[in-house]
Formats: C-alpha cells, structure tokens, sequence
C-alpha cells in the first residue's frame, strides 16, 4: 500500500511494535583461529525424497570470515546431476535455530543451537541424482565425496509457472491451473508469526490458495541499518550485507505454516518507504535505511541505489541468500522486487537477469527452480522486459469509488496487451482508512464485487484486499473466497486463451470470458455496492434483464447458473446460439450471480 503500509500506528498488526518483539543480534560465528578449508556432512543426509520434496543438508565447515553473507568471503554450493545428465548448481546459506514462544502476547524469538551451513534442493525429476557440495574461502577449496539421491514419485503438481496454452494464466508443472483466491497478510502484529497460525487456517478453510508478505524493517527483513533511527523494527541488525538470522528463521516459520495449509506466496523483498522521508503516515524511513551512506552503506541520496555499482552488487548478495534458503520451495508463487517503489526499468531488468540466468547472467541463474517475478509499480518498459513474468497495480480510492468492481475490470482491460498474467495486487475503498469505516455490517460488498469482477475481466485471480489485520480477520470476511474458489475450479484455464467475450445487457454490468465454447460470465446489479450500503440508499432488484453474447459458435449450449453469495449451482438451462448470439434471460437480480456456459451433452 503506497501510504499506510509502512507506518506502525496505523494498523493494529503493528501497534506497539518496537515494545514487542525480540529478536537476538546477527549471529556471524567467525570461525576461531581457522587456516585450512574443511568441509564434511554434518549428520547423514537423506538417501531419498518425493519429486518436488525438499532436499537438505547440514554441513560441518571450517572456513576463514568476515562476514558468512559475502560469497568473495565463503562461498559454498553443491552441484546436482539429473538422470537425464543435466546438471544444475545450488547455493548453500548460513543458518542458525531458534525456537519462538509467546509471552504476554508478544512473539518472542531465541536461539535453539549454533550456526551452521545448510543446503536445500529440491529435485524436479524421479531416478537417481548424483551431488557434490563444494567451498571455497581465501584458503582455498574443498569437497565433499560424491552421493546419489534417490527421488521417487509424488503427488505434487510441482512449482507454478506461466501456463503455456494460456499465457495470461498460471499453471503448475503437472499442468493443473492455478487461479489465486486470496490477500495481503503481508505482517503480523506483536505475536509475529503466531498471528499465521490463525489467518492462514482461516483463509485456507475458506478456499483460499494465495498470499503475499512483505520483507520490511518490522517483518521478516534480513538487512537493515542498526541505528536507532527510522520507524518500527523487528529484531536486531547490523547494517549494510550482514542478515538477521533470527528474521531468516522466522520467515522460514512461517512459509511452513502456509504449505502445511496449502497456501501459495507471493513474497515482495522491499517496499518504497525505504527511498522515502516523511510522508502523509511518516513512513519514509530513507534516514534509516542501510544504503545510506550515513548507516555505512554506499548511497549518497536514494535515487543513488539503482544506480550505485555497489550497490547493485549487495542487492544481488542479498537476492542470493534469499533465494538458495527460500527457492525449494514450491508454494512460493513469486518473487516480488518492491512494494509501489519506482525502480528504473534498467535495474529491475538487471536483477530480473540475475535471478533467470539469462543475458550477462546467461547458464548461472541465482533461482534454479525459475520461480515467477514481478514488482510495482510498473510501467510499459518494466512489463514489456521478458524475465518479469507476470503485471500488477494497486487500486485505492478516498472513499470516491463507488465499486471496485468497474475499477478491477478497466485494470484488466488495460493490462492484457502485455500478454502476461495480471493481478489486483492490493485494493481497498480508502488508502486511510480500512474498509471497516465504510462496512459496519461487515458485509464485505467491495470485497465481493471486485474478487468476481477481477476473476471474470482475464486476470489471473481474484482482487487482492489490503485489510486482512483489522477487516477481513476480525469481522470473519473469509468466506467470500469460498463461492469463487468453488466456481474457478470448474473453468478449465489452462486449455488455452481464455478472451472478452462481447455482450449486449440491459440493465446490468456483464463481465464475460470464453475460449472456444465454453463461456464463463458475471453478472451484477448496477447498485448493488458498498456507497449505496453505506449511504443507506435502496437498492432496488433488476428485473426482466437480458444478455446477448456474441462469439460463441453456432450451437445448443448448457448454462449453470451460480450463487456468488451462498456458492454452488442454483439452476440450469439450455439455450441456443444463433447468427444473432446466445441469448439469456437473468432471474431477479439483487445483488449479482455468475454462470458456467458449456457444449450441451448429448445422450449416447
């Protein structure tokens, strides 16, 4: 959120933050007197995993550093080998337990052992796979023997990608789609990561497949200077290129608490406020941002980080960490650079490249499993670069947007000529204020219009709320995700492009998708919205309306009409389409309903 995401006192997730967490310094565990590189597993490794399971190795290193996060300094990886010969390189991080508990509320995070290295991998093909992990330090180099790794079969639909029969929807490896049904919880409040254990069940339960969590000074960051300066924070930090360990840790949590739930992340690296000062919240927090050149970083001014050679290089380090410790993982959706900051076009596509393996990168790419990548804000020259692999927009009113229905479409619209996936990826009625204000029922009307609006207008989900902390969650708004989930899951997605269908209507908004001959459509009462709610104004049932779709093939055809409020089939009919289109009749209309519209079966 361009406003009051960064702010502390505006949310209760954040109230009272610096009061409330603990978190233990950075660990960095120099090696004591160490003068020869060595290098052995520090327990047996596992002999097998499931395709697309995780893969992990403790390892027993002495090395000579200053700093285990600079991999001038220490740089472990293992190379993998496929069965069919390919092989790929893995990159090792430094790690260190902790443990967390909750006292008076407050998420407490402490040390549970030593540091160490570790090594994730997850493999993508059954057989067996050969590794060797390796080091290399101002010493020198050493290796461990040679191994195999057994990977057997697996239920897993694997990591998400960009469909290829529909490339502006996603699909999992298996080809299964993957259509995002969910919010924003991108912090938590005082009880930290505890606060996941009870969003995520309740999203989860709900239907809901898809997240997004923000890396900041105050959640989960792993760089961040450590002067006292600046807004809120979670932990300890010790400046420029050096990483909380017990952040690390924590994040780690909690995107085991999302796969246990079946939850997919979007995880966005950094948000705008770090290239800020003041602001309408205060959330600018430039003055203490690590990059500053007065935290010892090597930015002169903030427009100096994109850039700055150096620092390009410590992103690049940090982006590394990042994705050797997180990128096993499948129900990581995507990597999101910033939150709404304007990073040049020239730099977005420079770390885009790092992280693919492609141009001045090209054979070593820093995510070998080839997570999906994104940021915002855009602009025509950052969507068009080939590695970002799918848009976004955020979309917030002053309490002047009546529906954000209207809004999630015309969003949609505007972005499909860059033919990738699209997402709402944060909306609500006021950027100053959450939806409650203009809710007291607790309806959840702009919710609910923009999920279905943004659902059948070609993104590639529902629109993404902000509010999660003090809307969604305490007036238990979750069940909207349940009547769209149900209904996405009968549109076959992935079994090619699905386009805007045209429609004549009376008295109705219509938003109408087909691929061949199958339709999918929703249809809304004009004022059925949350200003009318709120303004206590009548809203009045749309009677007798009609809807003519033009496009479809001549034909007899099945149409399945949904409840988008209660979920599931309310009635079915056949229709005929003609030279003239395919003509409905909707029923009493006084809120909004969707339809299913499919090639009429014939008996045998």
């Amino acid at each position: 959120m361009k406003f009051t995401s960064c702010v502390p006192w505006c949310s209760p997730a954040l109230a009272c933050l610096g009061a409330l967490f603990y978190a233990p310094a950075v660990v960095l565990a120099q090696p004591a007197n160490q003068t020869t590189l060595s290098l052995r597993l520090a327990t047996p490794p596992q002999s097998s995993v499931p395709r697309y399971g995780k893969f992990e190795l403790s390892l027993d290193l002495g090395a000579a550093w200053d700093n285990p996060f600079d991999p001038d300094q220490i740089d472990v990886y293992g190379i993998f080998t496929a069965p069919d010969g390919k092989a790929v390189r893995v990159n090792g991080f430094f790690y260190q337990p902790f443990s967390r508990r909750l006292e008076g509320g407050a998420e407490k995070i402490e040390p549970a052992g030593e540091p160490s290295w570790k090594l994730r991998f997850t493999p993508h093909l059954t057989g067996t796979w050969r590794y060797q992990v390796f080091a290399h330090d101002r010493t020198g180099r050493a290796s461990s023997p040679a191994a195999t790794l057994e990977v057997t079969s697996s239920a897993s639909p694997g990591f998400i990608r960009r469909c290829r029969e529909n490339p502006r929807v996603f699909a999992y490896d298996n080809g299964a789609p993957f259509f995002a049904v969910g919010q924003n919880v991108c912090w938590g409040s005082g009880r930290g990561s505890f606060d996941y254990d009870d969003w995520l069940p309740a999203l989860s339960q709900a239907g809901g497949n898809w997240i997004r969590i923000w890396m900041c000074s105050w959640n989960c960051a792993l760089e961040w200077s450590g002067a006292t300066s600046g807004n809120g924070r979670s932990g300890s930090y010790a400046g420029v290129g050096r990483y909380n360990l017990a952040n690390a840790w924590k994040l780690d949590t909690i995107l085991d608490i999302a796969e246990r739930h079946g939850i997919s992340v979007m995880l966005c690296f950094g948000t705008y406020g770090e290239f800020t000062e003041g602001g309408f919240f205060n959330e600018g927090q430039w003055k203490a941002n690590p990059y500053n050149r007065a935290n010892g970083g090597p930015c002169a001014k903030p427009e100096d980080f994109w850039t700055n050679k150096q620092a390009r290089k410590l992103y690049q380090r940090r982006l590394r960490y990042l994705l050797a410790r997180y990128g096993t993982r499948t129900n990581i959706h995507s990597w999101e650079f910033w939150n709404e900051a304007t990073a040049s076009a020239p730099w977005v596509a420079e770390m885009a490249r790092f992280v693919k393996g492609t141009g001045e990168f090209s054979g070593q790419p820093t995510d070998p499993y080839g997570h999906l990548l994104t940021t915002t804000y855009g602009t025509a020259e950052v969507w068009s670069i080939p590695e970002i692999d799918f848009t976004q927009t955020h979309s917030y009113g002053t309490a002047n947007i009546a529906d954000h229905a209207r809004e999630a479409h015309n969003d949609a619209v505007q972005h499909a000529v860059h033919g990738k996936p699209h997402l709402l990826g944060e909306f609500g009625i006021d950027w100053r204020s959450p939806d409650t204000k203009y809710d007291p029922d607790k309806k959840g009307v702009n919710l609910h219009n923009a999920l279905w609006a943004s659902a059948l207008s070609g993104n590639a989900g529902g629109a993404m709320i902000w509010w999660w902390d003090n809307y969604i969650h305490p007036a238990n708004l979750y069940w909207h995700f349940t009547p769209l989930r149900n209904f996405v899951d009968t549109v076959p997605w992935t079994s090619g492009p699905w386009m805007p269908l045209l429609a004549e209507t009376t008295g109705v908004n219509l938003y109408a998708l087909a691929h061949g001959r199958q339709a999918a459509l929703w249809a809304q009462n004009p004022n059925h919205h949350w200003q009318n709610l709120f303004e206590q104004r009548p809203v009045l049932p749309v009677l007798g309306a009609t809807v003519t779709l033009r496009g479809l093939p001549l034909g007899r055809y099945a149409v399945e009409w949904w409840n988008t409020w209660k979920g599931g089939i309310i009635n079915r009919e056949t229709a005929e389409c003609t030279a003239n289109g395919l003509r409905l009749r909707l029923p009493k209309l006084e809120t909004d309903l969707a339809a299913r519209i499919m090639p009429e079966r014939t008996a045998p």
